[in-house]
C-alpha cells in the first residue's frame, strides 16, 4: 500500500474529510452570546459586557464563561502515548504539537522495492524546531548526521555497512523533497515537498532471512519515533517567534494560531491584555524548588491535540495544568490570568452584600473529595502517562475514608507539577465555605478579580474566597441592579510550596534495558583461526543470546544475530593471527528489545 507525501499539498491540507470545521471568530462569538443569552444575562447587561470587551462578545461577563473551555464543554484529554504508534490511514487526522513530545504518525508513502523498504512518516503541524532522539522500535539510535545512516549495531553489517537510513523534514514552507524516492519511484517528484508538515523518511535495505527479525522484528510496521522540540510560539515579552514550552506563551499561540481557536491577533494585544501576558508568562516562568534539587520552571505545557477536537478541550486541558483562566479586560482585550495567591484588594462587606443562597461549610458528600488523584506525562516513561503519587487528607480519609477525585494533567511534564497543581484541586474539593452571596452594584469591582475577601459577621466570615462566578442581576427595564457572586473560600497555604510536598514520583527504568539482565562474559577458546565462545544457557524462552567482537583497537564491532534460544556456543569468522580480541554477550527479547552488553573477554589469537 503506498502513501504519497507528494499529496500533502492537497491530501493533507485540502482534503474535505481532513480539514478541521472553519472557525471563524464570528461562529465563537455567536457561541458565547448564545451561551450568555441562555444563562438569562439579556439587555442591559449584555450590552455592557459586548462594550466592555470591544467584538469579544461577552466572554467575560461572567468569571465561569471566562473560563471558556471549562465552563462550556468538559474536556476529555487524549492519553500522550496515543502519538506514538504509527499505522497506514487513508485519511488521517492532522496533529499539532507543543513543548517537547515524543511521536510518531500516519503513513503518506510505503513500498518496497529490490527487497528494501521506503516509508514516510507525517509527524505532524510544522514547522517545528527540533528532533532532538530518534527511536527505531524502542531503541535510541544515533545517525550520521550527514546521510541518516544508522551507526550501531544489530543495524551495522559485518563490513560496516548500515541496514537503516533515516532523514527528517522540520515542515517548513516550502520544504524539500526526499531525493531517494525521487530515483526509485517515477511518480515521486521534487514537487512532493509536503510543505508545513514535519516528516520522517525511513529506508530499511534488505537483508538475509536469518537476520530479518532479529533486526525489525515487526518488519515493515517497524515503529520509528522521535522525540522533538516542537512548535515555534511567541514570546509574549520579547516578542521573538522560538521554541518554548512556557504555558502562558502556547497558550497565546493556540488562541490565535490558524491551528487552534482562529481569534484575532488584535484581541490578545491590546494594551492591558498584553501586559496580563507578560505577568502571566513571568508567572509560568519562575523558578520552582524540585525535591531532588535544582529548579523548574513553574508551568510547562508539553503535548498534543487533534485538529478535529472541539477548541474549547483543548484549551480545557491546557488551562487546567497551569491553574490558568481566560480573563477579559477593559480595553477589549483577552488575556491569562495564571493562579497566584494575594491579599484581596477588592473586599465585599455587609453594606455590598444583601442576600446568600447555598451557604454552607464545606461541600456536599457528592462534591466533595479527601483524596486527589492524578495522571501526568512522565519523560523517563517514554513520554507516556503516569499516575501522581495521591494527594490526600489522611486524618479526613482516616474518619470518613477515601472520597476520591480523578484528574487528568496529561500536559504537565513533571511530578511536581502535577503535585501542585493536585493540592490547588484538595483545597478546591474541601473548602471551608462555599456559597452563592447576592450585592449590589458595589459588587461589580470584583469584575476579573479572581480572588475577594467577604466579611460577613452575620455567620462570622472574614476569609479570601475564590470568585467561580460573577453574574449581572437585570432588573425590569434591563436595568442592571445588582451582582451574585458565586465563591469558596481559598486559604493561602493552598498556594504555598515546599519541595517537601513533592511527594514520590512514579519508579523509573530504562526503557531500553526493560529488565532484561546482562549475561556473564562468555568463555573463549580459538580453534583453526577462530574464536570459540562458550556461555551458560538463556535463562528464559522469551530471551536470545546476541553476540559481538572486534579488536581492541578498532571502534566497530561485528555483531550476530539472535543466537537460538538454547544456544551455549557461538564461532566466529576466521581472525587475524596474533591479535588482540573482545568479545561480548547480550540477551535480545522475542521482540527483538535489546538488553545491555555484558563484560568484555578479552584474548589474542595464536600466531
Amino acid at each position: 500500500m503506498k502513501r504519497r507525501l507528494s499529496d500533502l499539498n492537497t491530501y493533507w491540507y485540502e482534503s474535505t474529510a481532513l480539514k478541521p470545521p472553519r472557525r471563524t471568530f464570528g461562529l465563537i462569538e455567536g457561541i458565547i452570546l448564545s451561551a450568555l443569552t441562555s444563562a438569562g444575562v439579556t439587555g442591559a447587561a449584555l450590552s455592557i459586557g459586548t462594550t466592555l470587551l470591544a467584538g469579544i462578545a461577552g466572554i467575560g461577563l461572567s468569571t465561569g464563561l471566562s473560563f471558556l473551555a471549562q465552563s462550556l464543554f468538559a474536556p476529555k484529554a487524549p492519553k500522550p502515548e496515543d502519538v506514538q504508534q504509527s499505522f497506514r490511514q487513508p485519511t488521517p487526522t492532522r496533529i499539532k504539537h507543543y513543548g517537547r513530545v515524543k511521536a510518531t504518525g500516519p503513513w503518506i508513502f510505503g513500498a518496497s522495492k529490490a527487497g528494501d523498504f521506503y516509508k514516510v512518516i507525517a509527524l505532524g503541524q510544522g514547522p517545528i524546531d527540533a528532533i532532538e532522539e530518534f527511536w527505531l522500535d524502542d531503541n535510541l539510535i544515533s545517525l550520521n548526521p550527514t546521510t541518516g545512516e544508522i551507526q550501531q549495531s544489530p543495524w551495522i553489517g559485518g563490513q560496516g555497512e548500515s541496514y537503516v537510513r533515516i532523514r527528517s523534514r522540520l515542515g517548513q514552507i516550502p520544504e524539500t523533497h526526499y531525493d531517494e524516492l525521487t530515483a526509485q519511484f517515477p511518480e515521486w517528484t521534487s514537487t512532493h515537498r509536503g510543505d508545513g508538515v514535519a516528516s520522517l523518511f525511513a529506508l530499511q535495505r534488505a537483508v538475509g532471512s536469518d537476520y530479518l527479525t532479529s533486526l525489525f522484528p515487526n518488519l515493515i510496521n517497524t515503529n520509528y519515533r522521535v522525540v522533538m522540540r516542537a512548535a515555534k510560539v511567541q514570546n509574549p515579552v520579547t516578542g521573538v517567534v522560538e521554541w518554548s514550552d512556557n504555558a502562558a506563551a502556547i497558550i497565546r499561540d493556540y488562541i490565535v494560531n490558524q491551528d487552534g481557536m482562529r481569534l484575532p491577533a488584535s484581541a490578545v494585544s491590546t494594551p492591558l491584555a498584553q501586559a496580563g501576558w507578560v505577568t502571566a508568562f513571568n508567572r509560568a516562568a519562575e523558578a520552582v524548588p524540585v525535591d531532588a534539587g535544582g529548579t523548574q520552571p513553574r508551568y510547562r505545557l508539553w503535548g498534543s491535540y487533534q485538529l478535529s477536537e472541539r477548541p474549547a478541550d483543548v484549551l480545557g486541558r491546557m488551562l487546567q495544568c497551569c491553574d490558568g483562566r481566560l480573563v477579559p479586560t477593559p480595553d477589549g482585550g483577552l488575556t491569562l490570568d495564571i493562579g497566584q495567591w494575594e491579599e484581596p484588594t477588592v473586599i465585599i462587606g455587609p453594606e455590598t452584600i444583601t442576600g446568600f443562597s447555598g451557604l454552607k461549610r464545606g461541600r456536599d458528600v457528592l462534591t466533595t473529595a479527601n483524596t486527589i488523584r492524578a495522571t501526568y506525562l512522565e519523560p523517563s516513561q517514554d513520554y507516556q502517562g503516569a499516575d501522581a503519587d495521591p494527594w490526600a487528607d489522611e486524618d479526613d480519609v482516616s474518619e470518613r475514608g477515601e472520597i476520591a477525585s480523578d484528574m487528568q494533567f496529561n500536559m504537565a511534564p513533571s511530578h511536581s507539577q502535577a503535585r501542585r497543581l493536585m493540592k490547588l484541586a484538595a483545597y478546591r474539593a474541601k473548602p471551608n465555605w462555599i456559597g452563592t452571596f447576592q450585592c449590589n452594584l458595589r459588587a461589580l469591582a470584583a469584575i476579573n478579580e479572581r480572588f475577594v475577601r467577604i466579611e460577613y459577621p452575620l455567620f462570622g466570615i472574614n476569609s479570601v474566597f475564590e470568585v467561580q462566578d460573577l453574574r449581572f442581576v437585570i432588573g425590569e427595564g434591563g436595568i442592571l441592579t445588582g451582582v451574585t457572586l458565586q465563591v469558596q473560600s481559598m486559604p493561602s497555604d493552598a498556594y504555598n510550596w515546599d519541595a517537601s510536598q513533592e511527594g514520590t514520583a512514579p519508579a523509573t527504568g530504562s526503557v531500553t534495558e526493560d529488565g532484561i539482565p546482562t549475561p556473564d562474559a562468555p568463555t573463549v577458546d580459538f580453534v583453526g583461526g577462530a574464536a570459540d565462545l562458550s556461555f551458560s544457557p538463556s535463562p528464559s524462552i522469551l530471551l536470545f543470546y546476541q553476540v559481538r567482537y572486534k579488536k581492541t583497537v578498532d571502534s566497530t564491532w561485528t555483531t550476530s544475530g539472535s543466537l537460538e534460544n538454547d544456544a551455549t556456543s557461538f564461532t566466529t569468522a576466521a581472525l587475524t593471527a596474533d591479535t588482540q580480541y573482545e568479545f561480548q554477550l547480550r540477551w535480545v527479547t522475542e521482540k527483538g528489545r535489546p538488553g545491555p552488553w555484558g563484560a568484555s573477554t578479552v584474548a589474542t589469537t595464536p600466531a
